[in-house]
């Protein structure tokens, strides 16, 4: 292509950009081009993937003004926190829409002076990241992109799932209204035809996903919080619990560091134990928690929880051939 060319293109884009329709007459006026030079130019922006816009109204063109974002001026502290969250966390592959970050921060990246791209790439050798175990998200790259297109667009979906509260391979139709990260994977919060209510569905779970063009209207009373309720992570009980669990000395200070449920209150006694309070829908989730802990944790109510816990512990000895 010669330089004249990609001179006039770029001016071309940068006038359609501006914010101004113009008319093809203008256009071709302002380059100093026939109209057919002028459509040519045109149509290679369109095979170039920049979206133009035609007002037949007006017989105008434009440039869709979410194309191009404006220059942002970031200081060097936002850089170097972008760049740590893109290159240490973002390549553990948690993200679906890994890509796209990865393209956006090396285009930040490229913008910047030497020496700060020097200095950025030697704080970051200097630093590391070891997530939980999760599922890995390149398996569920195409699917997570549907769902999110279903749920920006209302639109059902056709679901082939695997299973696990049925025991088998399931067909329902979802109205999928929000995606969620949890513990360790991908979850999609969704209204299920089959099931006649919101259901959660594991994306590493879902064998085939098919979006339609039936659009849906989505329940405006819907939140993320009001389904979960006070869950001790994403199972909600039909009952709220008061949980106390005592846990000794030696992981106290574990425990009391984290910020493990919103409505979590923790003493400390003089022997060194810890007093751990929570209010939570269901019992059958924490209590998995709880047997992590092992006898460092003791639950002291509710008896419900105490006997799921004894249920679990009987059922280890008989295992290992304690009992």
């Amino acid at each position: 292509m010669k330089p004249s060319r990609i001179y006039r293109l770029l001016r071309l884009i940068t006038m359609l950009q501006s914010g101004k329709s113009y008319l093809a007459n203008d256009l071709a006026s302002e380059l100093k081009v026939s109209r057919r030079t002028l459509f040519r130019d045109l149509n290679m922006l369109k095979m170039a993937n920049v979206p133009l816009v035609y007002h037949r109204g007006q017989h105008s063109y434009a440039i869709e003004k979410s194309f191009f974002l404006p220059p942002v001026n970031f200081t060097f502290s936002e850089v170097l926190a972008l760049m740590t969250l893109v290159q240490k966390y973002a390549n553990k592959r948690a993200l679906p829409n890994l890509e796209p970050a990865v393209s956006g921060m090396l285009k930040i990246e490229a913008t910047l002076p030497a020496e700060i791209q020097d200095y950025c790439g030697s704080a970051l050798e200097r630093i590391s990241f070891r997530p939980t175990p999760m599922t890995h998200a390149d398996s569920i790259s195409e699917t997570f992109d549907l769902l999110w297109q279903a749920t920006s667009e209302r639109k059902s979906v056709l679901l082939r799932y695997d299973s696990y509260y049925e025991g088998e391979e399931i067909q329902t139709r979802i109205d999928p209204y929000h995606l969620t990260f949890i513990s360790r994977g991908w979850y999609a919060l969704a209204y299920s035809q089959m099931h006649g209510e919101v259901r959660i569905f594991k994306l590493d779970r879902v064998i085939h996903a098919e979006l339609t063009e039936q659009h849906f209207a989505r329940d405006e009373q819907f939140s993320p919080s009001s389904f979960f309720g006070n869950a001790w992570q994403m199972i909600r009980g039909d009952k709220r619990h008061r949980v106390r669990i005592r846990f000794s000395p030696k992981v106290a200070g574990n425990v009391e560091e984290v910020l493990w449920h919103p409505t979590q209150q923790v003493s400390t006694d003089d022997d060194g134990s810890l007093v751990y309070e929570i209010e939570v829908d269901g019992i059958n989730e924490i209590a998995w928690w709880i047997l992590g802990y092992g006898k460092e944790a003791v639950v002291e109510k509710p008896a419900a929880l105490r006997k799921i816990i004894q249920g679990h512990v009987r059922a280890m000895a008989e295992t290992y051939n304690v009992l």
